[in-house]
């Protein structure tokens, strides 16, 4: 028969086993892992480095354990990790724990590179824990902005290839200028040798100068399509600032009109003024989204060249602008709306098929979306949203 002492001595045999064999099958899933983990007390104080942390960050256990998380984190996290804890420890509002967000880290080394942060508490341990849940991210981000890079590039070329296009246009409205120019001048210079053997030179002079007036003026105008042409095309970083939409449309026209198609056809424009939309954007990615869909527009009205493009917008709500480009051209076929916005397809001899959704992916990188959608009678209606707010009195609201 077996006494209460053997029998006590066994339980507690059997518990220090299974006690044994729970640390150790916690220190193998904890070193399985692939994301590191770091469980820290509540004064930031490291006690626990699996092997993935020691993989990520370059240190041993023994080098990081008893010292403070701090020594993980490049500024400003370093100097405001601490304020954090405290924060918590008497408010117990908590601000990332429960949920994941992007940071930065710093290796053994120095380097610093991008991680996915997640806090938990550890709840019912014997005294305050925070367990981190670290992945790098550095391959994402990378490619993120790999993604932005191309996409600038690929607008860039296709800003360049609807100027190529347009060349005979760009070559007419440059040349008009220009020939006015020397035109005037000659002008002029019969004038000044008329007038060498006039002796009331008066008449002559008042001809003259109204004359090289109008000289200054065509040269004028030929600086300014350069101007903007040189401005559309430039290869330069994306940039946002804050812009009146109403001025944006209204020089993206201006620069429409290099296209001398769309003097034929005209722009009936409908903007809000109650309030006007200002918008933080790429000023010149949105402008090749209006230049695109103006084209289009032309491009579908092409058997109706008196037929006027309309451009309208208004306020979805009071977070977002729409513009409207409307054309009563023949309209996007049911077999062609599908791929309407998917790359390299066009019903255009000589398009690239990168217009659409070049302009879709502006668009969504504002925040927006670009729709389309089939005219009241005929044609077509490109639209996009964009975040907005109120102009009132000539200031942000």
């Amino acid at each position: 028969m077996t006494s209460p002492i053997n029998k006590d001595t066994q339980v507690n045999h059997t518990q220090k086993v299974v006690d044994v064999d729970a640390n150790a099958q916690l220190k193998a899933l904890l070193n399985a892992a692939v994301d590191a983990i770091i469980i820290i007390d509540h004064l930031g104080s490291i006690e626990l480095f699996n092997a993935a942390a020691q993989r990520m960050f370059g240190y041993q256990s023994s080098e990081v354990v008893g010292n403070n998380i701090r020594m993980l984190m490049p500024e400003p996290y370093r100097r405001e990790h601490d304020q954090y804890l405290r924060n918590y420890m008497e408010t117990n509002d908590a601000k990332i724990i429960g949920t994941g967000r992007e940071v930065r880290a710093c290796k053994k080394n120095g380097e610093i590179f991008p991680i996915e942060l997640s806090v938990g508490e550890v709840i019912e341990s014997s005294h305050k824990q925070f367990v981190g849940i670290i992945r790098d991210i550095s391959d994402q981000v990378k490619a993120r902005s790999d993604a932005i890079v191309s996409r600038e590039r690929l607008a860039h070329v296709t800003r360049l290839s609807t100027m190529g296009e347009m060349a005979a246009g760009i070559a007419h409205e440059i040349n008009q200028p220009l020939s006015a120019i020397s035109s005037y001048a000659q002008a002029c210079k019969n004038m000044l040798d008329r007038s060498a053997n006039i002796p009331n030179t008066s008449a002559q002079q008042q001809k003259l100068s109204e004359t090289l007036e109008k000289i200054s003026s065509q040269a004028l105008r030929a600086g300014e399509v350069i101007r903007r042409l040189r401005g559309f095309v430039k290869k330069r970083n994306a940039q946002r600032e804050y812009i009146d939409l109403n001025v944006l449309v209204k020089d993206t026209i201006e620069l429409a009109k290099v296209d001398t198609r769309l003097l034929d056809h005209g722009i009936s424009l409908s903007l809000t003024t109650s309030p006007s939309p200002l918008l933080l954007i790429d000023e010149i990615q949105i402008q090749q989204v209006l230049f695109n869909l103006i084209r289009n527009a032309i491009d579908a009205m092409e058997d109706q060249p008196t037929e006027q493009v309309n451009i309208h917008s208004q306020w979805v709500d009071t977070q977002y602008i729409e513009v409207s480009i409307t054309d009563t051209g023949y309209g996007i076929s049911t077999e062609n709306l599908e791929r309407l916005f998917h790359p390299f397809f066009t019903t255009k001899e000589t398009g690239m098929g990168m217009g659409l959704p070049i302009c879709q992916s502006i668009i969504q990188s504002h925040g927006g979306e670009l729709k389309h959608r089939a005219g009241k009678v005929k044609g077509s209606v490109f639209s996009f949203t964009l975040p907005a707010k109120p102009i009132v009195n000539n200031k942000q609201d």
